[in-house]
């Protein structure tokens, strides 16, 4: 894709609002859409919607995590160092890249015991590409 000066600089300035915007705990939509896909739901991302698309393992993660295949809800735990966090599930930081990617390997989800990539939108919504993520799921919001 073909971006402008002006996509860009939005793109940036989006991502600065994430690095400096961190939180403790983030709460995550992902939204399974018509094409049967799965996508974080991230309001004014500026650049193609495809970028959004859940693969490789975090996929089949929304769908584990969704009780009517159509939304999961996901809080997020982003940490550079192990915690105690009862009643999350616990994605571990294996091989990882600034352009690459990160591949987890998610432990303590019963049913579920397996690697996930998250690609280098994940920059945007967290700021960083975290050695553990720990996760909880959500009920769906009415």
């Amino acid at each position: 894709m073909t971006y402008s000066i002006n996509d860009l600089l939005h793109g940036a300035r989006v991502m600065s609002h994430s690095v400096f915007g961190r939180r403790d705990e983030y709460s995550l939509q992902f939204n399974h859409e018509d094409d049967g896909k799965w996508y974080v739901d991230f309001p004014g991302w500026p650049f193609d919607h495809h970028n959004l698309m859940m693969v490789a393992g975090a996929d089949k993660l929304c769908e584990f995590l969704s009780d009517d295949d159509r939304f999961a809800h996901v809080s997020v735990i982003p940490s550079n160092k192990p915690l105690v966090k009862p009643g999350y599930a616990c994605l571990i930081q294996g091989e990882h890249s600034l352009t690459g990617g990160s591949i987890y390997n998610v432990t303590g989800l019963e049913g579920f015991e397996r690697e996930i990539w998250l690609c280098p939108v994940t920059l945007f919504v967290l700021g960083r590409y975290p050695k553990y993520l720990y996760i909880k799921k959500n009920e769906s919001a009415a």
